[in-house]
């Protein structure tokens, strides 16, 4: 680095100094020539001075200012290259838990669709039991219903049997009485039966 700045240093010298001889020369085309030893001497002192000068007071803070920056734009540069790889690493524990989320959703909406599934069997079946209980219940009542009536019927037939037989027995009865008799035993039989395919109250 010191190379690229000395050497355009010292031509741009050596041209100062060969203009300084040719003002002094009185413009003549040979000053451009022959250079005169002392102006090159006092040029290239002068210039070593200014280049150690500058060395020590200008360079030392302009070079460490650029190897500064250069530091601040390669950490800039790590910087950005481990963003980019933890965004990298993020987006893909993002698309991990997207993808796990959605297969929790759709395990979550089959064990609903099995739970739907059982309760309505269950509410099926319970429905089936108490149908079952209530028909067996329904016929043990009308069961019950029937014997009693049945009991009850005959209770009324007898009871009119034995007062017809009495009634029979008490008096002396010739055709036409006998029929009659016959006649209100049905009429209070049915009376007692009450009307047809109906149960006796």
């Amino acid at each position: 680095m010191w190379r690229r700045i000395l050497v355009p240093s010292a031509l741009a010298c050596v041209a100062t100094a060969a203009v300084a001889s040719e003002a002094e020369g009185g413009g003549g085309s040979s000053a451009l020539i022959t250079p005169q030893i002392g102006t090159v001497f006092w040029t290239v002192v002068t210039f070593i001075a200014l280049a150690v000068f500058l060395r020590l007071v200008a360079w030392k803070p302009l070079l460490g200012a650029i190897e500064e920056r250069e530091r601040v734009i390669r950490e800039s540069q790590d910087q950005t290259r481990r963003d980019r790889d933890e965004a990298a690493a993020l987006l893909v524990q993002h698309r991990q838990i997207l993808a796990k989320a959605r297969q929790e959703r759709l395990e979550a909406v089959e064990a609903g669709r099995k739970d739907a599934e059982r309760l309505k069997a269950e509410i099926l079946e319970d429905a089936r039991r108490q149908r079952e209980q209530t028909l067996k219940q329904t016929e043990a009542q009308v069961e019950t219903a029937l014997r009693q009536a049945q009991g009850e019927l005959r209770a009324a037939a007898a009871d009119l049997a034995v007062r017809a037989a009495s009634k029979l027995v008490a008096s002396s009865l010739d055709e036409s009485a006998q029929r009659r008799l016959v006649e209100e035993y049905l009429a209070d039989l049915e009376r007692h039966a009450g009307p047809p395919g109906s149960l006796p109250s």
